[in-house]
Order: structure tokens, then C-alpha cells, then sequence
């Protein structure tokens, strides 16, 4: 049953909902008394139909008469401004009305009485307590069918007063089960109500997120790509969705992942689709850094792809997500850097020759060059020297060929050779240098290049020490091969730092702004002469209480 007549005020949100919500109470008004009226009048109209029964035809008709005032009423009245507890007025005149049809009608119309069940539901039906609603049904039943007794004139009874008794106990349990039916369906709805405006707050919210989010990802300049356990997409940023443009073909508006341009680090060999990144990160691949090269001509960008695969609740693969880094300008950058290196490397060869070949032809004149003249020029040749092997150097390392030529060697001697040369640069820096290795150690590497390599440790062993301090070198064959230590007592390195110091050109902060000279190619040359023995270079540091660099190089089993 309905709730005729029932408006709630509110604040905020609801006031948004009051216009409406109050025209559903006026329909629900109109409705629940239409239903009355309509009974009613054709029950009017069967009594008329048989009017020589009735004990009183105009009061038959004035009840009839003042339920469709009530009506009328109902349809006219502004429900919007009237307050809703008045409107239980309707359904107790509505019990007027029948109590006066029904005293009218005589015994020929007995069930008459039963129009009171209408309004009946309407009370109970209603927000008023159970209590209150049945003793309305009580006292109106009751009304309803002594009405008659009051308006006879004969004398009144026990017996005719209880004989129709029947009538108020049926609506007195009808309002209470309507009543407890009325409650719990309001409950329902107001627990209705309550979750339909959490779920309404819950998706304004996930709205606000997902905007949010949308925001975010089209913010940033990295590309981003989320895909389900089919590899559907479910999510593209719009750095993305620009870079999967990029990679169509042309004329291809929307390719498919086969046909995107996609190319090696050579730029030109294409990808196959089966071992594209984004295809093994479907697969449930996590990829780190993966570099490709996406469209063609001028336009063709580099890209560094990582993903991140996702898990269920069970543990079962649920997707990937997929990040593409456009890192075209710093490839450009590092191969016009890796050009001008190359290039300078050249230009410096030809001079270097030039000078080197003087030098010899006047140092073969000694005998007749002034006293201390051909010291001098001993000194020069020998620094133009190590210019030009550190050019040839540079060059090496650019072309990625640092030929190594592993032999039989007493590493033992070329250490010893290493910390003899070392030795005057340490006393002039007040260091102190201690050779710990063993003076012969047999092992297989290139001489030349790990003497090159030690040499390199040595020296920025003293230039990154203090004065007072020590420098330690060691050399052991063990289980790994070949191991050789330098430690030293010097300023040490920032623990954010030690993953740089083998990067071309790198010198710390700290470093450059202090007198030690340096270009910062010596510890890439040794870790490049190193790697060309299929060994590994690592350094532990502290600031403030030294490093200790360790070479490992593997020796063949025998």
C-alpha cells in the first residue's frame, strides 16, 4: 500500500528531490482515495438500484456525496504547502461517509461496512505508530456500525450492539497487520534509500578518481599501457596514444600491433610481432628497459619500455602494465657526443704523430743537443705517448673494440712493476704506498692491459687521497680466478654516486670543484679492459674513510 501524504524536509541533496518527490505524494493521494470513490460509487449506485429497501435515501446519498467532497478535495488541494500530518483528515472523513451510507442502507446492503477497509489501510499505512493506527480502526469500526443505533429511534440492546461486532475486530487486525507490514516496508526502503545513496556517492567518487586519474596519466610524458589476461586494453594515456600513432604505417589510421613499425636498435630491421616488448608483456614478461625504435623517416622515435605484470587474489596472471620512455634526444645526444669524441680522437692522431716523429729525430741527435736538453725532450716524448694511447683509447672505446690478448703472464711482476712506477707520485702526495701481492702469481691476461688497468687504480688511489694516508694492493688466485684489491684511505664516494663512477666522463661534485685533475675516462678504460677479459669490477666506499675496487678476472680451468 501506498504512503499518501508523506513529505520529508531535508537539506542539500535532498532539496533537489523535494519538487518531484511531492508530486508523487499528490498522485498517491489522489489514487488512494480514487480507490474509495470508485468503490463507493458503485455501491451507491446498487443501493439506489434497490432504493425501496433503503432506510433513508438522502442520507444514503450524503455520505456518497461527502466522499466525493473528499475527492475533490484531494485533487484540488496544494499537498506541496498543506503539512503532512493533516493529511490523515481524508481517510477519518472517508469513515464518515460510509458510517452514514451504511446507517441508511438497511439490511439490504450489510456489506457496506467493508468500504471502511480502504481507509483503514490508509492509516495504518501511514507514518502514525501501530498503536495509535488500530485504535483509530477501533473507535471508526465502531462508529461505523453503531452509527445505525444512533440514528434509530428504537430502544438499544446488548445483543445489537455485540451482533455486529465482527466488523471492527476484521479492521482492527487488518490495521495492525498493515500497520507492521507498512513499517517494515518503509525500513526496506529508507535501507533502499540509504544504499542507493552510498552507491551514488560511491560512483560520483569513482568518478572523481577516474577523472582524477585520467588527469594524471595524461600529465605525464611518459606513455602508458594497461592491458587484461587477453591482452585487451583497458587503459592509454595520451602520451600513448601519440606514440602508438606515430608507430602506424601510413594510411593506416588504426593498425593492429603486427603491423606497427617497431625496429631494432639499427633502426632499420623490424621487429618480428611474436618478440615485440608489448607482445612478451602480455605473455607475462617484466621487461626492464627494452629499446626500440617506432615509425620511419624523420619522424622515427627511440623508446625504452618496461612493464610491470599484475596479479589476482589467487595469485594468477590479471594483465600488465606497460610505460614507454621517449628517450630520442638523449640516443641523439650520446651518439653526436660519441661523433665529436670520435672525430677530435682522430684530429688529435695526426698531430700526436707528427710530434711524436720530431721528438725521436732529435733525440737521435744527443750528442749534440745542449746539457739537460734531451731530459727535457724525454719527458715530452713520453707524456705525448701516453696522449696518444689515450686517444687510441677513446677511439677503442667508441668502436666498442678494446682488443684484450690474454697470455701466460707473471702478474705478480706487472703488479710490482705498477706500484714501482706509482711509488713517486705517492711519496709526492705524502701517501703511502704497500705492494701486499705476491711477487710471482701466474695467470692469464693481457700484460699490457692489466698493467694499463692497475695503473689507473693506482692513480686515482693517490689523487683521491689525503696526505698521511695508505694505499694497499693485493692479488690472490681463488676459486673465481684472479683477484686483484687497491684500497685506500682516501675521501671515499657518496653511496648515491657509486653506481656512476664507471660512466664515461663522471666526476663527483665534489671532485670538480677541488684541484684534482682528471677527465674521468681512467675507470671506464678499466672497466672496459676488465669486461674485454670476461671479468667484473666492483667498489665498495665510505665518505671520509676510503675505497677499496676489486677486479675479478676468471681464469681457464685446467
Amino acid at each position: 500500500m501506498t504512503e499518501p501524504g508523506v513529505v520529508q524536509a531535508g537539506h542539500g541533496p535532498v532539496e533537489a528531490v523535494r519538487g518531484p518527490r511531492r508530486a508523487r505524494n499528490r498522485r498517491r493521494i489522489i489514487l488512494s482515495e480514487l480507490a474509495l470513490t470508485s468503490t463507493f460509487s458503485m455501491t451507491v449506485v446498487l443501493g439506489l438500484l434497490q432504493s425501496e429497501e433503503l432506510r433513508s435515501v438522502p442520507v444514503f446519498v450524503a455520505g456518497w456525496i461527502l466522499n466525493l467532497a473528499v475527492f475533490a478535495l484531494c485533487c484540488t488541494l496544494p499537498w506541496s504547502r498543506i503539512p503532512s500530518r493533516w493529511v490523515i483528515i481524508v481517510p477519518l472523513v472517508d469513515f464518515v461517509a460510509i458510517a452514514l451510507t451504511r446507517a441508511a442502507a438497511g439490511d439490504s446492503l450489510t456489506g457496506v461496512g467493508l468500504l471502511a477497509a480502504l481507509p483503514t489501510v490508509w492509516i495504518a499505512a501511514s507514518r502514525v505508530r501501530t498503536a495509535t493506527a488500530v485504535t483509530i480502526a477501533v473507535v471508526a469500526s465502531l462508529l461505523v456500525i453503531w452509527l445505525p443505533f444512533l440514528l434509530r429511534t428504537e430502544v438499544l440492546t446488548l445483543r445489537g450492539l455485540i451482533d455486529p461486532i465482527l466488523l471492527p475486530i476484521m479492521l482492527t487486525g487488518l490495521a495492525g497487520f498493515v500497520s507492521a507490514l507498512a513499517k517494515d516496508n518503509r525500513r526496506r526502503q529508507d535501507a533502499l534509500r540509504a544504499s542507493q545513496a552510498a552507491l551514488r556517492e560511491s560512483i560520483e567518487a569513482g568518478r572523481d578518481r577516474e577523472r582524477l586519474l585520467g588527469t594524471v596519466l595524461d600529465t605525464v610524458s611518459v606513455g602508458l599501457l594497461a592491458v587484461d589476461r587477453d591482452g585487451n586494453d583497458i587503459l592509454m594515456n595520451a602520451r600513448q596514444r601519440e606514440g602508438h600513432a606515430a608507430a602506424a604505417p601510413p594510411d593506416t589510421p588504426d593498425p593492429q600491433e603486427s603491423e606497427l613499425l617497431i625496429f631494432g636498435a639499427d633502426r632499420t630491421t623490424p621487429i618480428p610481432p611474436e618478440i615485440r616488448p608489448v607482445r612478451r608483456a602480455i605473455m607475462g614478461e617484466d621487461l626492464q628497459g627494452e629499446q626500440v625504435w617506432v615509425g620511419a623517416g624523420r619522424s622515427q622515435r627511440a623508446l625504452s619500455i618496461f612493464s610491470q605484470s599484475m596479479y589476482d587474489d589467487d595469485g594468477a596472471f590479471a594483465g600488465t602494465v606497460v610505460s614507454f620512455n621517449d628517450v630520442t634526444e638523449l640516443l641523439l645526444a650520446l651518439q653526436a657526443k660519441d661523433d665529436f669524441l670520435s672525430n677530435v680522437s682522430h684530429e688529435f692522431r695526426t698531430p700526436l704523430t707528427s710530434i711524436l716523429g720530431y721528438l725521436d729525430l732529435t733525440l737521435e741527435l744527443g750528442d749534440v743537443l745542449p746539457e739537460g736538453v734531451e731530459g727535457y725532450l724525454e719527458i715530452a716524448r713520453r707524456n705525448a705517448l701516453r696522449l696518444e694511447q689515450l686517444v687510441e683509447d677513446l677511439l677503442a672505446i667508441n668502436a666498442g673494440t678494446f682488443e684484450v690478448i690474454p697470455i701466460a703472464t707473471d702478474v705478480g711482476r706487472i703488479l710490482a712493476d705498477a706500484a714501482s712506477s706509482g711509488h713517486l707520485r705517492a711519496v709526492r702526495a705524502g701517501v703511502h704506498l704497500e705492494n701486499r701481492a705476491p711477487s710471482s702469481l701466474q695467470a692469464v691476461a693481457d700484460p699490457a692491459r692489466l698493467a694499463q688497468a692497475v695503473d689507473n687504480l693506482l692513480t686515482n688511489a693517490v689523487k683521491y687521497n689525503r696526505r698521511g694516508g695508505s694505499i694497499t694492493l693485493n692479488a690472490s688466485l681463488g676459486d673465481d680466478g684472479l683477484v686483484i684489491e687497491v684500497e685506500d684511505t682516501g675521501i671515499g664516494i657518496e653511496a648515491e654516486e657509486l653506481h656512476q663512477v664507471f660512466d664515461r666522463f663522471f666526476r663527483s661534485p665534489s671532485v670538480r670543484t677541488s684541484a684534482v685533475p682528471g677527465v674521468g675516462l681512467g675507470l671506464l678504460i678499466t672497466k672496459s679492459i676488465v669486461s674485454e677479459h670476461g671479468g667484473s669490477i666492483s667498489v665498495a666506499s665510505e665518505p671520509g674513510r676510503g675505497s677499496c675496487f676489486t677486479v675479478v678476472i676468471p681464469q681457464p680451468t685446467r
